[in-house]
């Protein structure tokens, strides 16, 4: 039976897109914490003498047929000089273009169990770097924290202790297109304060996202959120969730405009 690796998501608890960078990339400041769901990836990888990369299970998920894991896996030969075949089939569970970094997830997971297979040919920190060039919200995720407080381009990961309890995640029926997002808020006359050092205290004042100044909250979304001591974004959308629920909402037919599931933080 083959290997299964988990894939977990994330969630932001507060998101501020700083200063564009002369790369073209934002500075963020923003919290990350790991929640008990996850993609299912199944790898299988043999030496060979050119780098093959195919993936199974993903394909209403790519985007103009580029998936982060094969990038992964190219940058990891790129770097290591090491060469192979590596075949994947993943079960997706984490909702595409969601905020929740499904994708960035996967690509982490595929290069760690690479550095393991040829025998950890790169520490933590190298693997970070590597990760980088492969996507922003990689080098979480190759850390191994579940929870850690993010910044610059995504590069500077400090831990910080993770919270315990259930969360609620809200699923709308739209997509949030994160460029698109990004443009919106460059446009705005906008505060760049930073996020508080800690978590110790989560209120929807104290840990804001930057991206509900342009992806407002229907009627909907909004009853949901006062059922919460803190309701939010995640990421740039489209995915909602909820924390420290005050009691209960129900939600008529009508309002059905999302699935809801409810996950442990990990």
């Amino acid at each position: 039976m083959k290997e299964m690796l988990k894939s977990y998501a994330k969630i932001n608890i507060g998101l501020k897109i700083l200063e564009k960078r002369p790369d073209g990339y934002h500075d963020i400041d923003s919290y990350f914490h790991l929640i008990d769901l996850y993609d299912e990836i199944y790898p299988t990888v043999r030496e060979d003498k050119t780098t093959k990369v195919s993936i199974e299970g993903n394909e209403i998920y790519l985007d103009k047929g580029v998936d982060i894991m094969e990038k992964a896996a190219l940058a990891f030969s790129h770097e290591s000089g090491r060469t192979f075949d590596l075949s994947i089939r993943i079960k997706k569970n984490i909702p595409s273009k969601a905020g929740l970094g499904g994708g960035s997830s996967n690509g982490a997971v595929v290069l760690r169990y690479l550095n393991t297979f040829f025998g950890n040919l790169f520490s933590n920190d190298e693997l970070m770097s590597i990760s980088l060039t492969v996507g922003s919200d990689l080098p979480f995720f190759i850390s191994g924290y579940n929870a850690a407080h993010v910044k610059g381009r995504g590069e500077l990961v400090e831990k910080v202790p993770p919270l315990s309890g259930n969360i609620d995640l809200f699923f709308p029926s739209f997509v949030s297109d994160t460029s698109e997002a990004y443009y919106k808020l460059d446009t705005l006359d906008r505060s760049y304060a930073r996020l508080p050092e800690s978590l110790e205290i989560i209120t929807d004042e104290r840990f804001p996202n930057d991206f509900e100044l342009v992806i407002p909250r229907n009627t909907t979304i909004q009853r949901i959120c006062e059922a919460y001591s803190y309701f939010s974004l995640s990421g740039s959308g489209s995915t909602y969730f909820g924390f420290n629920k005050k009691y209960d909402t129900k939600l008529a037919k009508s309002d059905i405009m999302c699935s809801v599931g409810t996950f442990l933080l990990s």
